[in-house]
């Protein structure tokens, strides 16, 4: 059975809609990173030391390792209203900063 021109142009129709947004549903797992932060009535910013960090009582805390196994690091979960931050120190500093959708 032969497919009618109206079938063809509805199927075509679908997989472009489909493509469009398929960038939407990718990018929604994105990070987004930032200089800064705000929790509560205080500001985090890249270049704070990992105690102002500390004193904001993290939710989780992470230790990250290079390829190697070896420490690189930690990084800090914050979990608010739809989203994590996550804050992430080396050598005692905040270097990145980023927020995760939930």
């Amino acid at each position: 059975m032969e497919e009618s021109p109206r079938d063809v142009f509805m199927h075509k129709l679908l997989l472009i809609a489909a493509l469009l947004a398929l960038p939407t549903v990718v990018q929604a797992q994105v990070l987004e990173c930032q200089q800064s932060e705000r929790f509560g009535s205080q500001l985090l910013k890249v270049g704070d030391s990992e105690r102002r960090v500390r004193k904001l009582e993290p939710d989780r805390e992470v230790q990250l390792e290079t390829a190697f196994g070896g420490a690189d690091g930690w990084r800090y979960d914050f979990y608010k209203r739809s989203r994590t931050i996550q804050v992430y120190v080396r050598s005692g500093v905040v270097y990145r900063i980023c927020r995760v959708p939930d």
